[in-house]
């Protein structure tokens, strides 16, 4: 498993992984989101120049991104799995290859927000040893690299 820098060819299989029922369910924004509005939207996040943005590979394909938005030192992290490579580890493995590839970055500190209900998320943040905060119902998980 690898990842690579995304590009626009990647914008449609994001946006059909995003529009998942179950990835909606697990993100902040649970509404369908628009071909126009996310081609829109993944433009921007592709020339922002504070915004990494990684498609996970493995020896079939496209199996999921990361995605992390640079403030300072700090890089919020935020990735989703292809809902057929769900439930394989594939979300420990990309935080981890995320941390390796921003390592000598400016980056010195990573945080991911999840939703209580997200246990999955939850699970991929701990088992790469993320500090775990908590505000209700929302947790945040943050790690020196």
């Amino acid at each position: 498993m690898h990842l690579r820098k995304a590009d626009m060819d990647d914008a449609l299989l994001v946006l059909e992984w995003r529009n998942d029922e179950k990835a909606r369910m697990n993100s902040f924004n649970h509404e369908v989101i628009s071909k126009e509005d996310h081609i829109r939207w993944f433009k921007k996040k592709l020339t922002d120049e504070s915004c990494r943005f990684f498609i996970l590979e493995d020896e079939e394909g496209p199996a999921g991104c990361v995605r992390v938005d640079v403030i300072k030192d700090v890089g919020e992290v935020s990735y989703m799995i292809a809902p057929e490579r769900r439930g394989r580890g594939y979300g420990t493995k990309s935080l981890k290859l995320a941390e390796e590839e921003l390592h000598n970055s400016e980056i010195k500190t990573m945080a991911g927000f999840v939703i209580g209900e997200n246990h999955a998320s939850a699970k991929c943040f701990e088992n790469n040893r993320y500090a775990k905060l908590s505000a209700g119902d929302i947790y945040c998980y943050i790690k020196n690299i």
